[in-house]
């Protein structure tokens, strides 16, 4: 089969063809990954059906939910070009925090007797979640994954979206298993281990196990990359017994072009941080400026699952295992020369509307600095201005969106003070596999990237969709950036000036 495929048409698309008339099932699809999974698959494949596993929220339905999913400007193309694909959508009401992903027994009975392919993509992405809210979730929602997959009639793969920085201990992360320090199922059998009062038993309270368990909880980075890792030990597990993959994507960032640049879910990732420097609100992030930046565009992210989807069955001795991140050899970047061609693109050429003050501020690997830059040029400044709010009968607010992007900025930390290294093997062997054709339609290489281009597009993307800033107010923007410029300059010459005043005076007062 090997040999047919790589002898195919150069206009064919083997991956497309692997999905023709098929039955898929994904969870986590309101999440950045899921949501731009199932609009390429809507887009470029001809499925059969796709099952939805959604929950109902805040009085609306699954249905409702699913519905309103589809009118997320990425869907714009699709439904331009095939207006009824979203026939083809069936919402199943569930929740991955629930026991057997709370699916009732008929929808249950359907997914087993149809489905082909199960795309695990819902998670708990929250570095502050709880150790038992993110183990819920991340590592239980697993297992109730894999064993809705082992009852399937016809399933043909299980793909499981891990997290390439899940093994932080390790100096490169290796396409491999890694064996994880405690076993998930021990945990599974009585999550109270995980309640807050856990840390604060007595040892005495505690047996061996538990009391190894508590020291490993205080020594983790964070619930999320922990969550994940214990949830790729119950996938391998089932190595062998079902057809399996794992994904695992670096930091996955907003479109580079398909369906149109800039695309991104939400501002808690790394576009968040920059709106929140180009509105003037951010001043100081900690980090080490001079380690490489992985970032992996979402229609990458998706091209290459899907294209790991393809090679896994159409290959004899595939492997299974595939970290989804850049190859060293296609770009290196740093995190300094992304933050200042986005600073550049910010100030010169898509400035936000109604920014506080002159974007600027300092990159900083010294945490007392970061600290005192935090407190001096974000918290006091946000407590004052929400003072004048409470005064003048407005709602104060300056000091809870600092809150949030200090959160922000700690949960980046991980990433960015550390330099990362990923094994890309599979990748690269694989995606030599395709023709021009597919490697084009699927993103998984990219022989040149224009940075600030690339910024600015997400910022036009950013105002347009998420800020809701129409293209007629850049004019606007940009001189209002010119008199914030001004501002700034004026303000920080005044300073100097009355500081070198004052020292002249007591100078002179000694002598």
């Amino acid at each position: 089969m090997e040999n047919l495929n790589l002898i195919a048409n150069k206009s064919t698309d083997r991956i497309a063809e692997i999905f023709y008339g098929r039955t898929i099932f994904i969870s986590g699809a309101t999440g950045f990954v899921g949501k731009a999974l199932l609009e390429k698959l809507l887009r470029i494949t001809q499925v059969k059906r796709i099952y939805v596993l959604i929950r109902n929220k805040k009085g609306k339905s699954a249905n409702d939910r699913l519905q309103n999913l589809f009118t997320n400007v990425l869907f714009e193309t699709v439904l331009s070009v095939k207006p009824s694909c979203t026939k083809k959508c069936t919402a199943i009401n569930g929740d991955v925090n629930e026991v057997d992903l709370g699916i009732s027994p008929a929808y249950r009975q359907t997914l087993i007797n149809e489905v082909n392919f199960i795309f695990h993509c819902a998670a708990s992405t929250r570095f502050d979640d709880s150790m038992r809210t993110a183990f819920v979730l991340n590592v239980r929602g697993t297992k109730y994954m894999l064993d809705l997959a082992e009852q399937c009639k016809h399933l043909m793969l299980f793909v499981h979206i891990s997290t390439a920085y899940a093994f932080h201990l390790e100096a490169k992360t290796l396409e491999k298993e890694y064996k994880s320090a405690i076993n998930p199922h021990d945990i599974l059998k009585d999550l109270n281990c995980l309640d807050g009062s856990f840390g604060k038993k007595d040892v005495s309270e505690l047996s061996g196990d538990l009391i190894y368990l508590r020291r490993l909880l205080q020594k983790v980075p964070n619930s999320y990359t922990f969550s994940k890792s214990l949830a790729e030990t119950l996938v391998y597990e089932k190595v062998g017994k079902i057809p399996i993959i794992i994904c695992r994507p670096a930091i996955v960032i907003p479109s580079y072009e398909d369906p149109f640049p800039g695309w991104f879910n939400n501002l808690q990732g790394p576009m968040g941080l920059f709106v929140a420097a180009g509105k003037g609100v951010m001043r100081s992030i900690y980090m080490d400026c001079k380690t490489s930046a992985n970032l992996c565009p979402i229609d990458s992210t998706v091209g290459s699952i899907m294209m790991f989807s393809w090679h896994y069955l159409t290959t004899k001795n595939s492997p299974y295992i595939f970290n989804l991140c850049v190859p060293q050899t296609d770009i290196r970047v740093t995190w300094e020369e992304i933050l200042e061609a986005g600073k550049d693109v910010i100030k010169t050429k898509v400035p936000f509307n109604g920014i506080l003050w002159y974007p600027g501020g300092t990159m900083t690997k010294n945490r007392l600095y970061d600290q005192f830059n935090f407190v001096c040029f974000q918290l006091i400044p946000a407590l004052l201005i929400d003072f004048l709010l409470f005064l003048l009968g407005y709602k104060p607010l300056l000091y809870k969106v600092q809150m949030r992007i200090r959160k922000g900025g700690d949960m980046f930390e991980y990433f960015t003070t550390k330099n990362w290294s990923f094994e890309t093997t599979n990748l690269e062997t694989v995606r030599e596999k395709l023709t021009d054709h597919e490697r084009k339609s699927y993103m998984v290489k990219v022989e040149k990237i224009d940075m600030k281009k690339y910024l600015t597009q997400c910022m036009l993307a950013c105002r347009r969709n998420y800020l809701k800033e129409t293209d007629d107010t850049l004019p606007a923007a940009k001189r209002n950036m010119k008199i914030m410029f001004c501002l700034d300059r004026i303000v920080k010459i005044g300073f100097f000036v009355f500081l070198a005043y004052y020292m002249f005076k007591i100078f002179k007062f000694l002598l």
